[in-house]
């Protein structure tokens, strides 16, 4: 079903993130430390001016990248990587008792910085296989989606089909998503996850 991509890509990419000023200063930027960055094998491809995020099945097979360039917001996958059929980061977080679940692979790695497991989705439209995911290794899911229209399309579907299995987190109207929050603030959202599964 999953086909493997090059693994030694990720660290050829990673090598040149870290080397990379250019790259290190836009992370920086987004709140992403250089723990992070060394933990999920970051990188940066100089010929298209991207930031390149490793995407992993669920038993952690390399399945391709996310890129999203430095300037703007232009976002060119792998050729065929198959997002509708994964979760960014479930490789590593399946064994945890509960489960944060964001639209961006840098909201997840941010929940990760402040000790909250997270996947994410890779954008709004959820796939019934992604939710078939969700059913297989959690019981106590939180959704934490964008706060605009396609966020709410994303919260209304999962909650048709995890029902009480799904706790939502509606952000403050300030916020546009996680990345827009900061480190104290993603921690409180523990406390309101704690409440609503007493």
């Amino acid at each position: 079903m999953y086909v493997e991509y090059p693994v030694d890509e990720v660290e050829r990419l990673h090598g040149a993130a870290v080397a990379s000023e250019r790259a290190m200063s836009y992370y920086t930027g987004r709140s992403i430390t250089k723990a992070s960055v060394n933990k999920f094998k970051l990188g940066y491809s100089e010929l298209r001016d991207m930031i390149t995020i490793p995407v992993h099945s669920p038993d952690g097979m390399l399945l391709g990248f996310v890129g999203r360039s430095v300037e703007g917001k232009d976002f060119k996958n792998t050729p065929g990587l198959p997002k509708g059929k994964t979760l960014f980061n479930l490789n590593r977080v399946k064994s945890s008792k509960n489960i944060y679940v964001v639209e961006s692979s840098f909201d997840a790695i941010r929940l990760d910085q402040c000790g909250l497991p997270a996947v994410a989705t890779l954008g709004s439209n959820v796939s019934n296989f992604q939710i078939d995911l969700l059913k297989k290794y959690f019981n106590d899911i939180m959704v934490v989606a964008d706060n605009d229209e396609a966020g709410g399309n994303m919260v209304k579907k999962l909650k048709e089909k995890l029902t009480s299995r799904l706790s939502v987190v509606s952000l403050d109207k300030q916020y546009k998503d996680i990345g827009d929050m900061d480190d104290v603030q993603i921690k409180a959202l523990q406390s309101g996850f704690d409440k609503a599964i007493s």
